[in-house]
């Protein structure tokens, strides 16, 4: 599980990037349609997703180790998780550029949905 590890701290690397550069024209209340705007919105959320997704990512690895899963589906899950956490923050931005693809958000909400899904069950079974 060191992969959910290392996309983890990534993901908040990436959520402390996109903060930073949001950051420098927030002062502007016209920015990016103003405060309340959907784009702006989209690109706030962007920055939340990441930093959000990069710390469930670090839990998954840590929680890993105590669910009672066969490999293959707890691997499946990580990878699941990794994903996830790499295209919502993608979504979010895509969606705040163009807003028809903000129908992308189903593709890592699902991901997002299975690996919480594997873990919830591993855990129960291994009666955490």
């Amino acid at each position: 599980m060191v992969q959910n590890l290392i996309a983890g701290w990534s993901l908040m690397v990436l959520g402390a990037l996109i903060g930073m550069t949001i950051g420098l024209w927030a002062h502007d209340d016209a920015w990016a349609n103003g405060y309340p705007s959907y784009r702006r919105r989209m690109l706030r959320l962007s920055h939340v997703a990441a930093f959000a997704l990069g710390m469930i990512n670090v839990l998954y690895a840590f929680c890993g180790e105590r669910a009672a899963l066969p490999p293959m589906l707890l691997s499946a899950g990580s990878w699941a998780m990794i994903l996830g956490g790499i295209l919502m923050p993608l979504a979010c931005l895509l969606a705040s550029w163009k807003k028809p693809l903000r129908l992308f958000f189903p593709m890592p909400a699902v991901l997002l949905l299975v690996a919480i899904s594997v873990m919830c069950f591993g855990l129960w079974r291994s009666g955490v």
